[in-house]
Parts: C-alpha cells; structure tokens; sequence
C-alpha cells in the first residue's frame, strides 16, 4: 500500500482547503468593507431646471417626487417627467400621503383634494375650517375642522356617490381639550388623537382611541384612551392596522389591538428629542443635550419597539427622513446618509443650498433638488 502517496494528497487536500477558507474569509471580509464603504463625492447622471418658485415644496411618494404649492399638485419622477398633476387654490396647503393616496387640505380653509394618480381628484368642501387631514391606503380621509369652542373629527369617504361623510366625533375643547396630533389607520377602521387638557393650574395630555367597526359602534366610537400628564405627544403614526406609534416629548410608546388597545413597547430618553421619524417599518429619533452637537445619538427601532441600532452622530441638519433601510439627514448644505446598520453611506458639502435628497429604485441614486434644478446623482467619485 502506498502510504507515502495518501499523505501526499491528504497535506494537498489540507493545503487546499485552508486557502480556500482564507479566501472566502476574504472575500466576506471586502464584501462587507466594499458594502459599507462611505461615498465622499458624487456625480450628476442628469439634470433639470427647475421652472418653479421656492414657495413649491416636495415630497417623496412611491419612488417619485410630489410638488406642492398654492395653486396646484404634481408627481414627476426623478428626470423631471410629470406622471400626474392636479389644480387647486389654496393659501396653505397641507399634504399627506399613504399608499397610493395623496390628500390636500387647505388650512384654515374648508377645501381638501384627493388624488390617486389615476383620475383628476375629487374635492371636497367641508362646514367649518380645516386644521389638518390625513388620508389612509383605502383612500378613507379623516379632517379635524375647528370651531369657536369645539373640534370635529369628520372621517370622508370621496369615492362613493352620496354620504361621502362616515363619521362625525365632535369633541369640546373646555373638556376635552385642544388637539395636538391625529392618524388614521391604514384600512380607515380607527382614528388616534392627541389632546392637549388645560384645568386651571394642571395640564393633561390626552391619547384617546376611535374604532370604527361593529366593537366601536358599541361604545360610541371611543374604544380607549390613555394620559400622558404633563408630557406632551407630539405626533402619532400607524404602523399597520393594528399598531400606532404614539411621539411623546421624552420617547415613544406602541400600542397595539386599536380596538382593545394597550401598550405593546415604551421606550424612554434621558435627553431631549430633537428629531424623529417612522417610515411605517423603523422607528428613528435623535436626542440630543440643548445646544451640544456632539451629544447627539440616533436610536432605532422596529415598529413593535424592538432595538436596532444606537449610535452617536455628529450631523449638522434640519431634517431627518429614513427610507427601508438608509436615514437621509439634509441641511442647508449638507447631506448625510447613513445605513441602518450604523455604517455612514454618504457626507457631502456642497457650494449651493439643498432643499431634499430623495432615494430612487437603484441603491447607488438619489434624486438632489437644489433651488436652481433636479438632478439624478450617481454616489461616486
């Protein structure tokens, strides 16, 4: 037997294999440095002038970009191209988007649009003037309207023939107090408000829980509510039909069931909230000491309120988006983008004024609309 001759092929086969390991090991370990790289210049893919006036304002909606301003509504994608508009008269145009639905609502006025990219928009004229709107997947819109000493919380549908108003809840603002924030789900079934209660000395705030099916029929649409006190809830977003993320002053708390709701996660901070954002999937804040940038953390979570990320950050910004799995921070002249695994994709100065950066369908695009054009911008030197 050849013994010689087997050890021969076992060291070769041993030799073999180690280097193969070494070499998957690294190709893992570029692939991840290659993937996590951060982008310090970019080139223009594309450019458009912008014909508009600064008063437009924009919104990213399903890939695309939606422009306002008081006389009208549009969606372009990232080359410029319109996809659909829609004319108005509004002195304050008030936007909100879910799905495939856009709701305009003039503020202080008694008009709001909706749109669905599909036909010309329906408007809808209301009795007394609008404080806000918010519209949901099914196209369903809530309006808070205001009136000497009360509020009305209307829930429209505008696409049916007649009664296209569903339900009316009105509230008394001696009693109830005065209304911070609101969302509808995502089906249209249930409302969530923010009240602020003022009693002589004593503040409350107030989240109360509005559920429109046969359990809310049962309790007059009221199906829960809880108190804050004197910390104030700044903004409330649905995550899903089922679960909403109520903003407070010192964090954020997820509830759950909308129509038996309860606390499903509350997370608290130590320092002042300076921003946040939700993109229906990933909670993100930043807290930060009054007027320390280098204090700054970003925390991220899921939408049941599990942790995902916490990381201090030193950006210089004015506002903070996330989209999937990147946060966008824009300021006057910067731009930072960061992923969500804390590795920084992008950091650039630029020479002229910014007013957003929006993703597009390829990782490595964006869509930066400066007050001079649009551009496509491909990161990269």
């Amino acid at each position: 037997m050849n013994f010689s001759g087997n050890k021969r092929q076992k060291k070769i086969a041993g030799i073999f294999l180690v280097g193969l390991a070494l070499l998957v090991t690294g190709l893992g370990v570029f692939s991840y440095i290659y993937g996590n790289r951060c982008f310090e210049h970019y080139r223009v893919e594309s450019k458009v002038e912008r014909s508009d006036s600064n008063n437009v304002s924009y919104q990213f909606h399903n890939g695309n970009i939606l422009k306002f301003s008081r006389s009208g509504i549009s969606e372009i994608d990232n080359s410029g191209k319109s996809l659909w508009n829609g004319g108005y008269e509004m002195k304050r145009p008030q936007v909100d988007i879910s799905g495939d639905y856009v709701v305009v609502a003039d503020v202080d006025g008694k008009d709001f649009y909706v749109f669905n990219g599909k036909d010309e928009g329906i408007s809808i004229e209301t009795n007394l003037p609008i404080v806000r709107a918010k519209v949901s997947e099914q196209g369903i819109v809530a309006v808070l309207l205001k009136d000497k000493d009360s509020n009305v919380l209307n829930l429209y549908n505008p696409y049916v023939p007649a009664g296209k108003l569903l339900v009316e809840i009105p509230t008394n603002v001696a009693e109830e107090g005065y209304p911070i924030d609101f969302d509808v789900s995502p089906d249209g079934k249930s409302v969530v408000t923010s009240h602020l209660v003022v009693a002589g000395n004593t503040i409350d705030n107030k989240v109360s829980f509005y559920n429109f099916t046969e359990v809310g029929q049962d309790k007059n649409t009221l199906v829960g509510g809880k108190s804050f006190g004197e910390e104030m809830v700044a903004k409330i977003e649905f995550a899903d039909d089922d679960r909403v993320v109520v903003f407070r002053e010192k964090g954020c708390t997820v509830f759950r069931e909308m129509r038996q709701p309860d606390v499903a996660a509350e997370m608290n901070f130590a320092d002042e909230i300076k921003s946040m954002a939700f993109d229906g999937d990933t909670i993100a804040v930043v807290t930060a000491k009054e007027g320390k940038l280098d204090s700054q953390k970003l925390f991220l979570y899921d939408s049941r309120g599990k942790e995902k990320l916490q990381q201090n950050i030193s950006y210089e910004y004015d506002d903070m988006q996330i989209y999937g799995n990147e946060i966008i921070f824009v300021g006057n002249r910067v731009c930072n983008i960061m992923r969500a695994n804390g590795h920084e994709k992008f950091k650039y100065r630029f020479q002229q004024e910014i007013d957003a950066v929006f993703p597009t369908s390829d990782s490595n695009e964006y869509t930066l609309i400066d007050n001079l054009a649009i551009h496509k911008i491909s990161l990269g030197s």
